[in-house]
């Protein structure tokens, strides 16, 4: 009973010829999500709590058959994936390279966090999302009674809307995978694109199989603080569309059956906390980020972009991470850079002495006095010839003297061809090089106006 339950509903053949789509579950679809042809319809199952009360209670046979579907997870996804290969063709199954699925408890704010999540991540493909795609009358039905829909049209369906996005940016999936079965069959997803990637990996259509990138992303909040928010949105839409029908104004909200039943409610926590062990064995094979998403926005939003900063060493191929990771981060090669830099003076003045001084006179004749002259602007450009830079020992003395007392600095050497003498026998033009020195010297700005523009 208790399988019967986790399934909710069945799965009958139909006639429907696979070049036409399946009305009862598409009527309803939103005219942006594309149409996609199913080999069965789903109904409605009453919960296994009342089968016995039912005109048309499921035969034993019936519950065998689900039972032998939902335990073999790898039977669901490959017809899944050999309808999508009859319908497209193997060599047209063009995925995009990354992928995040996101996941949360019911009143999470996945909603309100998803556009953050896709400006962190440069996707500009719309977000799947798979309460959109299961917006037919008997689905809502069955969502709106607590219950879920077969996962096998579910995993087809979200395979169809993965291959309507443009495959050359990453895609965001709101609410997949939420069973056990959807999870196995997540991780078969990856392998088939992997096997894809192998196997046109030495054609000409190598870039279209990307390596797949996975991260899973779960914003968490407790059961209280999940029925509070669900049923606070379930008062405010109540309210407006309240202020819509009494002024004429204004667009009514659509009122969810799941924002105004505090039983509904925690049902659906219950489904999600059930189902959120399944969830963690993703941590096992891909970037998995749990979210607290108990706080304010603004907070947990920081926290969203924390997470979802670029790694390469997450999202390179392994073998070109490898090649490129021994340069240092740009974000890391400061870290002990002031250390470093008290450490250098001091060997400076106990070994260098000399050389020191010598720096100190030519920032003390050479670039202080153009310094005071560009003060206003914070930046000034030294070119000189004087042969004390053409010692690159003596450029790095200047430079970590001049970096102490605050200043940014940059330093170029460029030769310089002057044409000296022509020889008018054979035309060869004598040149004279002149090495040139170049510093760059940036430093705080003085705005002279800018108390006087305040009271103004």
């Amino acid at each position: 009973m208790l399988i019967t339950r986790s399934l909710c509903i069945a799965a009958r053949c139909s006639s429907i010829l696979r070049s036409r789509i399946a009305p009862p579950l598409y009527r309803n679809v939103p005219r942006h999500i594309r149409l996609y042809t199913l080999p069965t319809t789903p109904r409605l199952l009453p919960p296994a709590s009342s089968m016995s009360a039912r005109a048309n209670p499921v035969s034993d046979e019936g519950q065998e058959k689900r039972a032998s579907e939902i335990k073999d997870a790898k039977l669901i996804f490959n017809q899944a994936w050999k309808n999508i290969e009859d319908h497209y063709g193997r060599e047209n199954i063009h995925l995009p390279r990354e992928f995040i699925f996101l996941m949360g408890a019911p009143g999470s704010g996945k909603g309100t966090h998803t556009p953050s999540i896709l400006r962190a991540r440069g996707i500009t493909n719309p977000p799947i999302s798979v309460s959109q795609l299961l917006q037919t009358p008997e689905c809502k039905e069955l969502i709106n009674q607590g219950q879920m829909i077969s996962d096998r049209y579910v995993i087809e369906l979200v395979l169809h809307a993965m291959l309507d996005c443009d495959p050359t940016v990453g895609v965001l999936v709101d609410g997949f995978p939420r069973t056990e079965i959807q999870v196995e069959a997540l991780k078969m997803l990856h392998d088939k694109m992997t096997e894809l990637r192998r196997e046109f990996y030495n054609t000409d259509r190598r870039d279209q199989f990307p390596r797949p990138v996975f991260r899973i992303c779960v914003l968490y909040v407790d059961e209280d603080i999940s029925v509070q928010r669900q049923l606070a949105r379930g008062r405010m839409i109540r309210e407006h569309n309240l202020e819509v029908k009494k002024t004429g104004q204004g667009v009514l909200w659509e009122e969810r059956v799941t924002d105004n039943d505090e039983t509904v409610i925690r049902n659906r926590y219950a489904f999600f906390k059930k189902s959120y062990g399944s969830l963690l064995k993703l941590s096992k094979m891909f970037p998995f980020h749990l979210i607290n998403a108990t706080g304010p926005i603004k907070e947990v939003l920081e926290i969203i972009l924390r997470e979802f900063e670029y790694q390469s060493s997450l999202e390179l191929d392994s073998d070109t991470y490898d090649a490129i990771s021994h340069i240092p981060l740009a974000t890391q090669i400061g870290i002990h850079a002031r250390q470093d830099l008290i450490n250098r003076l001091e060997h400076y003045q106990e070994i260098d002495t000399s050389l020191l001084q010598q720096a100190i006179r030519f920032i003390d004749d050479t670039i202080i006095p153009q310094v005071a002259r560009h003060a206003i602007s914070g930046h000034v450009m030294i070119r000189t010839e004087d042969p004390q830079l053409d010692n690159n020992h003596f450029v790095d003395i200047v430079m970590d003297v001049l970096s102490e007392r605050g200043y940014h600095v940059s330093y170029d050497s460029r030769a310089h061809h002057e044409p000296v003498r022509v020889d008018l026998n054979t035309g060869k033009i004598e040149l004279a090089t002149h090495q040139i020195h170049v510093l760059n010297i940036d430093f705080p700005k003085h705005y002279i106006r800018a108390l006087e523009q305040k009271f103004q």
